[in-house]
């Protein structure tokens, strides 16, 4: 009876939430196309659109403010975009500078895929101090569950239920959430950005975007996409891109570089001084983009990272930015020039030299290849021709100027067939140091706090295998073991039925290196009576042994060892 009761009580309160939204006047029923994240030192406006980091309000201005209120801004636009080819024809879904994405959702019309969307798809957003009575968002939060919008499970019965679980992100100052598509043919534009103008691949893109204001982490926010394909047929040599115009102050004395262990890309100012509009002044900032996590039923990671010169910027043809240039795009999505010219590490002049990273040294040290000095080797080589094309002028210091990022990932093998997904989890972050080389150094130690945080806290999460009553406590042997990279730990939380419908108790699963120290906590939270089964990811842990405990109401019930074997 009493769940009878409930299930009547929360389809009462969904019809309700219907009729308010469904005769809403026209007024309440616009739809503004941008919410604003700024529940930390970041402001950053995200739009429908599928961009990014640009404020289109009245005028085209940047829209990563940093710090938020100053007027400064590190980043002009970015977003996700992607390249694949449908039954032999490259098609795209571009998002650098207008976006060729839109609210809503695929569905099945007579055997083809069509864009459809209604009231419910719009940008959502909550923060953790809303509640039902002061945001219409969580309150209705439970019509966007369906499309992948996330929530704290409260009572672990994978099901969410209004007033019951939290919409959002756990732990999260803010949340924004919106299901997007790149189905309606007239949102392919030419005049896009970067390529576009193809007909729809048919893709249904869940962006997730949420922010802390915990110490150490309110300099970054994180974005998670799930890209599902939704056509008949099967995406074919698919690349994805982080595409972004990132304006450092003044956008005319820019460097960029990157780091393929951290994957990372990042933009620093050429010099001590950033002077100009929305400039950072003595010792500015180092802004990037760094990849968190993927996800897919193939193993893939950065493929690449190549800089793009604005089109006002000494460059040769095939390096320019490929403005309504379609195969050029996809070209560079893969990390090659516009006309298939691979990129060569100075001198050149052999495919020894080719490689798909550019200036991926270290500026502060000088080791490695870096835009300007120091750096070892420093500059760049002007070649265009084709694939075999390694001969160029030499610039030995790069010119400051505007540069464009491509972060990649994908390959010729990457195959989505319909109705699979891929997750992109990613983090846009900004780091001050005692220099403009030293805020490159910062950068970097702040993109290993962020994956440290994702890996250990924020994202790997408890997933409940059992509602039935263990009769001890128990911590089960982790599998596979070894591992690489990742690995399940099953546990048993005892107690008494009664105390199914109360809090439960506080549960630990800590996860410490060979020499006792805490390396991961991959559960701290009240658990009811069951069994349950937690993920770790050791990506950026290296092979050794580890061990893990299970520590119910601050007490050690077991710990076992696990071998990261890679």
């Amino acid at each position: 009876m009493k769940y009878k009761f409930r299930k009547i009580f929360f389809l009462s309160i969904l019809i309700v939430i219907f009729f308010r939204l469904s005769n809403a006047n026209a007024d309440e029923r616009m739809i503004p196309p941008y919410a604003i994240l700024d529940g930390n030192n970041i402001r950053a406006w995200f739009y429908s659109s599928g961009i990014f980091d640009q404020y289109l309000i009245n005028n085209n201005y940047p829209g990563f403010e940093w710090p938020k209120g100053t007027g400064q801004y590190a980043v002009f636009t970015a977003g996700l975009s992607c390249g694949a080819y449908v039954q032999g024809s490259l098609r795209e879904f571009m998002s650098s500078f207008k976006g060729e994405l839109a609210l809503g959702y695929i569905i099945d019309s007579s055997g083809f895929p069509k864009a459809v969307s209604d009231f419910r798809f719009k940008i959502w957003k909550v923060s953790r101090t809303d509640n039902h009575i002061n945001n219409p968002d969580w309150l209705n939060w439970g019509l966007m569950i369906p499309y992948g919008a996330p929530y704290i499970d409260v009572n672990h019965n994978n099901t969410y239920e209004p007033l019951i679980d939290t919409p959002g992100v756990r732990n999260a100052s803010q949340t924004i959430f919106m299901c997007l598509t790149d189905g309606y043919p007239g949102e392919h534009k030419i005049g896009e950005g970067f390529g576009g103008g193809t007909a729809p691949m048919y893709a249904e893109v869940r962006l997730t975007a949420w922010c802390y204001d915990l110490p150490g982490l309110q300099d970054v926010q994180f974005m998670k996409w799930q890209v599902i394909n939704k056509n008949n047929y099967l995406w074919d040599s698919t690349y994805f891109a982080i595409i972004s115009d990132p304006d450092l102050g003044f956008a005319g004395d820019d460097y960029v570089g990157c780091d393929t262990i951290r994957r990372l890309g990042f933009c620093y100012n050429g010099d001590n001084n950033d002077e100009g509009s929305y400039s950072y002044g003595i010792n500015p900032p180092a802004v990037g983009f760094k990849l968190l996590h993927t996800k897919n039923n193939q193993n893939i990671s950065m493929s690449s990272f190549i800089s793009v010169p604005s089109t006002s910027s000494p460059s040769p043809a095939c390096e320019k930015p490929p403005y309504g240039e379609t195969l050029p795009a996809y070209y560079m999505m893969q990390g090659i020039k516009k006309d298939r010219t691979p990129w060569v590490v100075p001198p050149g002049g052999s495919a020894s030299y080719v490689t798909k990273f550019c200036y991926s040294g270290d500026p502060e040290t000088g080791m490695g290849w870096n835009e300007g000095v120091p750096g070892n080797p420093s500059g760049c080589v002007l070649n265009c021709g084709g694939p075999n094309s390694y001969y160029g002028n030499i610039v030995s210091v790069n010119p400051l100027g505007n540069r464009f990022m491509l972060l990649s990932l994908g390959s010729n093998l990457l195959i989505i067939n319909p109705g699979d997904t891929q997750i992109i989890i990613a983090a846009q972050l900004i780091a001050r140091g005692s220099n403009y080389l030293n805020s490159v150094t910062k950068l970097k130690q702040l993109s290993d706090f962020a994956q440290h945080y994702y890996d250990s806290v924020s994202v790997i999460g408890v997933n409940n295998i059992s509602y039935y009553v263990p009769e001890q406590y128990k911590l089960y042997q982790n599998y596979p073991n070894p591992f690489n990279p990742s690995t399940k730990m099953a546990f048993a939380v005892t107690g008494s039925p009664l105390e199914r419908g109360k809090g439960g108790k506080q549960v630990k699963l800590v996860i410490y290196d060979i020499l006792g120290k805490e390396i991961a906590t991959l559960i701290n939270e009240q658990l009811k009576p069951g069994t349950y089964e937690a993920e770790w990811n050791g990506s950026n842990y290296p092979s050794g042994v580890y061990f893990y405990s299970l520590i119910i109401n601050g007490g050690i019930i077991d710990t076992k060892k696990l071998v990261l074997l890679k």
